[in-house]
Order: C-alpha cells, then structure tokens, then sequence
C-alpha cells in the first residue's frame, strides 16, 4: 500500500508532525510517498493569514498531485484564521485520479479551528470523489514539547488498513 502525505509547514510544527507520521506508517510496512506544498515566491504572513480567512489561494511549487498509484493520501496543513493556509488551498483543487480513494485529515493548530480546516479540505476532496477516512488536529505547544506522537500514533493506525 502505498500513502502519500502532502503537506505544508509554515514554522515547521506541521512539517515534524508528517514528517513523525511517516515514520510511523513505514515502521507498520506502509509506502509514504511526502509531497511538501511551498509557495511559488516568498510571503508576507499577515497577507497569507487574510487569503487563508477568505479561502484564497496561492500560487504554489510544482509538486506531485496525481494519486495514480497511490492508495490513500493524507493531508497535514496548519490552521491560520481557522481555515486552511492558501498555498493548501491550491494543492487541494490540482489533486486528480483519486476518486473513490479514501483521505485523511491532519491539522496542526496554535490554540483552535482545527475542526473548520478539517472541513475544508474535506468538502474539497469529497467534490472530487474521494472518501473521508478519519482526522485528527495537534496543537503548536504539543509540538514544541514533543509530546504530539501520541495522537499521531492514534492518527497512524487508521492509515492504511
């Protein structure tokens, strides 16, 4: 089986939290494939933070957006203004060849809006066909103290089963 968690990581707390699901998927013999969505150019974060809140997006990097091949994709995004950031909101409407695969939702937050970001991404995957498997959220002091990968284990173990 093999899983593709696309991300993106403004600060780097997102990006330890898949780069931690990773780990753990491929300790359980699961293929990861990581997709890193970045900004086309350099951004000013308060503008960022106001496209995130108007559902705004961001020309991104070319990265792997075809799920041929892949069987289940996983989506790690932080929450900025209770939405997703922008440059996620780009990555979602260029995923194809995912219909009927199942997708999961990880949203690292600083304090609250895990659960309208989660929305987000799946109303915009559930368009395209594919099936809401599960999600869970971290938060930023987690990170910072390490003690997040007890919910990402619990996150980890509906993936790929």
């Amino acid at each position: 089986m093999t899983i593709r968690i696309a991300y993106f990581s403004w600060k780097g707390h997102t990006q330890k939290v898949a780069d931690a699901l990773a780990e753990m998927l491929e300790k359980s013999g699961q293929e990861i494939d990581v997709v890193r969505i970045e900004p086309e150019k350099e951004f000013n974060i308060a503008v960022g933070g106001i496209k995130a809140l108007f559902a705004m997006n961001v020309p991104i990097k070319p990265c792997k957006t075809d799920l041929d091949g892949i069987d289940e994709l996983v989506i790690a995004t932080p929450v900025w203004s209770g939405k997703v950031p922008p440059f996620v909101n780009a990555y979602l409407p260029a995923v194809t060849g995912g219909e009927g695969k199942p997708f999961h939702v990880i949203a690292e937050m600083g304090g609250r809006g895990a659960e309208s970001a989660i929305a987000i991404v799946r109303k915009q995957l559930e368009e395209k066909g594919m099936r809401f498997a599960s999600s869970a959220f971290t938060v930023e002091k987690e990170v910072d103290s390490g003690t997040f990968a007890e919910k990402v284990e619990a996150f980890a173990s509906g993936i790929g089963k």
